[in-house]
């Protein structure tokens, strides 16, 4: 029948797919297991605020706006400009490198499964409201994201711009401020701090009503690794002979994505629902 699941070798292989809200969990856990902070001059794959005390990794965006910050004050001449540009530039260099490998090997799969910011919009996606799927066009905003806020802004105003709006970066400063004054009741910078609060009020109400709303939209990161989805290690394989376009992965997909036309979409991010309904539609690993 259209709907049986007959698991496929790599099927087999990553099926843990029912267990991904557990991976998700281990993901949180680790990406900001203060004992593991030795890691951090590591850029990650996704989403994940370096700003945060208890962070493992690091923000390849935080990397980015450093290196256009300290490019734009031109502080890279002499011996001691040469020595600012191995400790920022270099980084942010790196972190251009890390993203475009993690997207090469893995696609949105770590957007799908790493991402603790993209797990806070998945749980509360599963509240029960009528929910309504973004345009499969909506993702054409993100890389101008990086580009205008991540680079350029910073560059021209030499400020960390992206990391004071990050609704991710809101809620490290909600806890990590608990106890102290808040950054968002100080001038100027509190005026972008509070401005992150109501980006993560946006988000958090957004996400109730669709999946993802900032991963779909804005996500810079998501949108490097989703372009890269159609040459990635992790990628979706249609059986095209045997499929009967029964519609079954394209209503499984949180997305709103019909699989079976656009296995590679750049909005997939590879939850693999849809290998989970259909066995015609199974993972590839290359």
């Amino acid at each position: 029948m259209p709907g049986e699941k007959i698991p496929s070798r790599s099927g087999r292989i990553l099926s843990f797919v029912k267990n991904r809200r557990t991976i998700q969990s281990v993901s949180l856990i680790v990406s900001n297991a203060w004992l593991l902070s030795f890691l951090r001059f590591i850029p990650c794959g996704y989403l994940q605020c370096s700003n945060c005390a208890a962070s493992t990794f690091t923000c390849p965006l935080i990397l980015l706006e450093r290196g256009a910050v300290m490019a734009s004050m031109g502080v890279f001449g002499g011996a001691m400009g040469s020595a600012m540009a191995e400790k920022v530039l270099t980084p942010a260099l790196g972190a251009v490198a890390m993203l475009v490998l993690f997207g090469a090997l893995f696609g949105t799969w770590g957007c799908g499964w790493l991402c603790p910011f993209g797990f806070l919009q998945d749980l509360l996606a599963k509240i029960p409201v009528k929910k309504f799927h973004l345009p499969s066009w909506s993702g054409v905003l993100r890389i101008p994201v990086l580009l205008g806020l991540v680079v350029a802004v910073p560059y021209l105003t030499r400020t960390m711009f992206f990391c004071d709006v990050c609704p991710s970066g809101a809620i490290t400063r909600l806890w990590q401020q608990a106890a102290g004054i808040p950054l968002f009741l100080k001038a100027p910078e509190g005026y972008l701090a509070a401005g992150s609060l109501v980006f993560l009020a946006g988000v958090v109400v957004l996400s109730l009503f669709t999946l993802r709303p900032f991963c779909t939209l804005l996500c810079p990161i998501g949108g490097v690794v989703g372009v890269m989805n159609k040459v990635s290690g992790v990628r979706l394989a249609v059986d095209r002979d045997h499929c009967v376009a029964c519609g079954r992965c394209a209503q499984s997909c949180p997305q709103g994505i019909d699989p079976s036309e656009s296995p590679d979409h750049s909005l997939c991010s590879r939850c693999l629902e849809c290998t989970d309904n259909c066995k015609f539609i199974s993972v590839d690993l290359r």
